[in-house]
């Protein structure tokens, strides 16, 4: 099949499954994943050898996203509320779980070098599917805002202690003194490229856009900078993830608060790339790991410990830091997934010990073995874990955008039922008395019988003033000009401001219904802009009080 085909043909199947998925009370990610598993080498599907290894830079690019949304989240106003807390917790969950895993695996397995590496990885934690399910349920308060800054710290810390025990592996198999500055002195260089190259790109893309008026250009400018930045980051081998995460930290904090114009496109552009993407890992999960010797009850012990460690964790770290207890009793359900950079540190462990004789050989394979198969099993349950948590947390649908504000108003709901009317028969100079009373600039005009007839302005007014002087003479029926639109009390309020954006205007008469000629209410553009902006806030406050 041609490339064009199985991508359409891949995020067709995976949103099915997400949608089948989302009909069961799951995940959308979960779906997707499961999808990928169907159709890949596990079940000789058509998504396995050269064909998912070409889909390699679709990968990068959904990382690279990803990573830049977690950094968007990460507002220095908010994070300074929760600093203290992040850190403690940061480290308490990362240690206490390097500390568990490895002691599990050398007490299985014997081998010190064993048990350095797999409790390393075992601190990592991946972000892609814990922002996906995040995202998905709209999640706000302080355990999301704590699990996004976790995961956005994690990598480089994870990176720290490998760096740390694959030294230290390395010199128990080799029989040499490690050293110091070799522990640390890599991994220190890669984060701080890393962040270089995302604090200059953000600060970079910032002032382009802050400079440019034209909107069809945020698209382009912001993805074409991710893109970059992953690219670059791939070129120096460096973590693109943290590039892109410091990128979207940068941004975000530079521009306004409310100004999220950016995100929120590439945020709409981006959901195919998810599908494709947690589809393809799906695809890449190989059921025959577990036919492997011994391996399923290393794996089941090291998913055991690997909890115990990250949900242990989470809690002294949150006790110690005063964190709320929301975050202290659930932040561990929230940091279960596994996947990139795991395997990416279990594949860095495999090159280092295959030169090293038969034995470190044997070890390199078990390793990557174990971190394959615990990969599997837990981007299956991750997100079901990562769902009770916040569900626990009460931070399900919190995170209300001006969208789903929107979403969920008819007209009637925000609009104007106090306010002046003009009859068709009123005087010149009944209609000034009439404005004089209103802040208004647009005025309704009705029959009668209180039948819409149109409207008003000031402008008209001003324009009888220099043109008639006939006070007596002309009445309301002979300056009104016709509605260019109206909309009804009982239409969605999405398609109101649709009208108002589209139209360029900012006043719309509300008759009753599409039948109907009688006058109910106006909206204001302003108004009802100023109403969303409020009703956003107060529901995303409710949480952070």
């Amino acid at each position: 099949m041609n490339t064009l085909l199985v991508i359409g043909l891949v995020i067709l199947l995976g949103a099915i499954g997400g949608r089948i998925f989302k009909k069961m009370n799951l995940p959308q990610v979960t779906g997707y994943i499961i999808i990928g598993l169907l159709f890949g080498g596990s079940f000789k599907g058509f998504l396995c050898g050269s064909m998912i290894d070409s889909f390699g830079p679709v990968i990068d690019l959904a990382l690279g996203i990803i990573g830049f949304m977690i950094g968007a989240e990460l507002r220095f106003d908010k994070f300074k509320r929760y600093s203290r807390s992040i850190y403690t917790i940061l480290f308490c969950e990362a240690f206490l779980t390097f500390i568990l895993v490895g002691t599990v695996a050398f007490l299985i397995t014997q081998k010190m070098y064993i048990g350095l590496i797999l409790g390393a990885i075992a601190s990592a934690t991946a972000p892609a599917a814990t922002y996906s399910v995040l995202e998905e349920y709209k999640a706000r308060g302080p355990l999301t805002m704590t699990t996004l800054s976790i995961v956005a710290l994690d990598d480089a810390l994870a990176l720290l202690i490998y760096g740390f025990a694959s030294v230290f592996a390395k010199s128990l198999i080799v029989h040499q003194r490690p050293s110091l500055v070799a522990t640390f002195a890599v991994p220190l260089l890669n984060i701080l490229i890393s962040v270089f190259i995302g604090v200059v790109a953000g600060t970079v893309l910032h002032l382009v856009l802050s400079r440019s008026r034209d909107r069809e250009r945020v698209l382009p400018f912001s993805l074409g900078t991710v893109i970059f930045i992953v690219g670059i980051s791939i070129f120096f081998k460096v973590d693109s993830i943290l590039a892109t995460m410091v990128l979207g930290l940068v941004v975000s904090n530079l521009q306004p608060a409310d100004n999220r114009e950016m995100f929120d496109t590439i945020k709409k552009f981006s959901e195919p790339i998810f599908i494709l993407f947690f589809v393809l890992v799906g695809a890449r999960l190989d059921v025959g790991i577990f036919n492997q010797k011994g391996i399923l009850t290393l794996a089941i012990l090291y998913i055991v410990s690997r909890s115990m460690g990250k949900i242990a964790g989470a809690y002294i770290g949150g006790k110690i830091s005063g964190a709320k207890a929301s975050v202290t009793k659930y932040l561990g359900f929230c940091l279960f997934d596994q996947a990139g950079i795991a395997v990416g540190l279990a594949i860095a462990a495999f090159h280092m010990f295959s030169g090293l004789g038969a034995e470190a050989n044997a070890a390199g394979i078990l390793i990557i073995s174990i971190i394959t198969a615990t990969t599997f099993l837990l981007q299956l349950v991750a997100p079901s874990l990562i769902k009770f948590g916040i569900k626990k947390a009460d931070e399900v649908n919190r995170n209300v955008t001006e969208d789903d504000v929107i979403g969920n108003h008819n007209v009637k709901d925000v609009m104007n039922e106090e306010f002046f009317i003009i009859k068709e028969n009123n005087s010149l100079h009944q209609i000034i008395d009439i404005m004089k009373k209103s802040e208004g600039y647009n005025f309704p005009v009705v029959k009668m019988d209180d039948k819409f007839l149109g409207i008003i302005s000031l402008g008209e007014i001003r324009d009888t003033f220099y043109e008639n002087q006939m006070d007596q003479l002309i009445v309301a029926g002979d300056i009104f000009r016709e509605a260019d639109v109206v909309v009804y009390a009982d239409q969605s309020l999405r398609e109101a401001v649709e009208i108002f954006k589209r139209k360029n205007i900012s006043y719309i008469p509300v008759l009753e219904h599409a039948d109907s000629e009688k006058l109910v209410g106006q909206l204001e553009y302003r108004k009802v802009t100023d109403y969303i902006t409020k009703e956003v806030l107060l529901r995303q406050q409710e949480l952070e009080v």
